[in-house]
């Protein structure tokens, strides 16, 4: 799978509006020029960093090379410029900001400077205030029509349905990964030219998931 047709899937995966053949040309445009200068096109380099570290902590080096290594970062930068509503981007980046407030509050130092051990306490952090978020907008099963009708009206609209920050670098982050040809070929089991399909086979103990 080369680069064009990742980013392709992933902007699918993402929600993006635009038709396919113009996202196409628009993507295969990003990616080129990101690969020309080697600088982000949506974020800072500091942002893009901080992506870059966030996206290895979610998938890091084990026995197979992480998101860093399988240049995730890239792909979600391409992605938010051209795939993500405004809004979106903006929630995006105020949670950058947060990341480093929080490492800040904890550690006294931005995230990117953290070390591994103190890098997982963050995402723990950002994860659980995203599940919190997502809780808030939908209302436990034990409460009544009632209590989750006045629990909506509570809420702002413009909180009502979104999508949290850590929840948007979590999909990014495995969509981009598994879509890279070191997560094709290295993470999951890959066949290039595939033969017949089976719609359902079965994995021996320790095997790789198969890359679709």
């Amino acid at each position: 799978m080369n680069r064009r047709d990742a980013l392709m899937r992933v902007a699918a995966l993402a929600g993006a509006t635009m038709s396919l053949p113009v996202l196409a040309d628009t993507l295969e445009a990003s990616a080129a020029r990101r690969a020309l200068t080697g600088k982000p096109l949506f974020l800072t380099a500091d942002q893009d960093a901080t992506v870059a570290e966030l996206a290895d902590t979610i998938i890091p080096t084990t026995n197979t090379p992480g998101a860093k290594a399988a240049k995730v970062n890239e792909v979600i930068d391409i992605i938010l410029k051209d795939c993500y509503k405004p809004d979106d981007q903006q929630r995006f980046l105020d949670g950058l900001t947060q990341t480093n407030k929080l490492s800040q509050e904890a550690y006294g130092k931005a995230f990117v400077q953290l070390d591994p051990t103190q890098r997982i306490e963050i995402v723990k952090k950002l994860q659980a205030d995203a599940k919190q978020q997502l809780a808030q907008m939908n209302p436990g099963k034990g409460a009544t029509k009632v209590e989750n009708a006045q629990a909506d009206l509570q809420m702002p609209d413009a909180k009502k349905r979104y999508t949290p920050f850590f929840t948007i670098l979590k999909d990014l982050t495995l969509t981009g990964y598994f879509t890279s040809e070191i997560g094709c070929t290295q993470a999951l089991e890959y066949v290039a030219v595939p033969g017949r399909y089976d719609g359902c086979v079965p994995l021996k103990p320790g095997q790789k998931a198969w890359a679709i």
